[in-house]
């Protein structure tokens, strides 16, 4: 039976690599994990410790979740690309566009230096509460509590990290099913189109 693949136009790849990196960054996600400490301790200093310690827990989640939306929207873009090059990608490329349609609007606010200013107790405990590790409710986490990160967590307070992934995945393994995108050797099999860009000099 002869092959459904061929070689990928550059945007493909392109798209790949972003697809890929996102996962990546959804992975990172879901290892994160935090212990809530209110200011308990019988020494400042050990208070001091434990509250940098939280401080810099949070601010690695969302430098991840900022990667992780950063690669998702880049990934937008090239899926445009391909969906005009290639017309089978059109119904899928729209589809994916739509459903991450939310992230455009995370970027004024990862932006603003205000949203995100981690310098008091009440400023952590909203992002936690606007991403779905504490209750809506809840004040803050009980002390001693240990906060991970789950695929329920609300990615730019809008899309469940699960939902990111499976439609990253999916895509993925759509353009998998379409083209060779890698040889035996894993190395790119590349079909560059006049005007577009080579992907070994820019992979995003």
């Amino acid at each position: 039976m002869p092959s459904q693949t061929r070689a990928a136009p550059a945007s493909a790849y392109l798209l790949a690599d972003n697809l890929d990196a996102a996962l990546a960054a959804g992975e990172d996600l879901l290892a994160c994990s935090m212990t809530w400490n209110a200011g308990s301790g019988r020494w400042s200093d050990e208070i001091a410790r434990r509250r940098r310690e939280q401080r810099q827990a949070v601010e690695e989640i969302r430098s991840i979740e900022m990667i992780l939306v950063a690669r998702m929207l880049k990934s937008r873009e090239r899926a445009e690309d391909l969906a005009k090059k290639d017309e089978r990608f059109t119904p899928i490329a729209r589809l994916y566009s739509a459903s991450t349609a939310l992230l455009i609007e995370a970027v004024n606010e990862f932006g603003d230096a205000t949203v995100h200013d981690f310098e008091t107790g009440d400023a952590m405990t909203a992002y936690l509460r606007t991403r779905g590790l504490i209750a809506p409710d809840a004040p803050a986490p009980g002390e001693g509590e240990t906060l991970a990160v789950t695929e329920e967590f609300l990615i730019a307070q809008r899309i469940r990290l699960g939902t990111l992934l499976d439609l990253a995945a999916a895509f993925l393994d759509t353009l998998e099913l379409r083209y060779d995108l890698y040889d035996e050797d894993r190395q790119p099999v590349l079909e560059i189109q006049p005007g577009e860009a080579d992907p070994n000099e820019a992979l995003v």
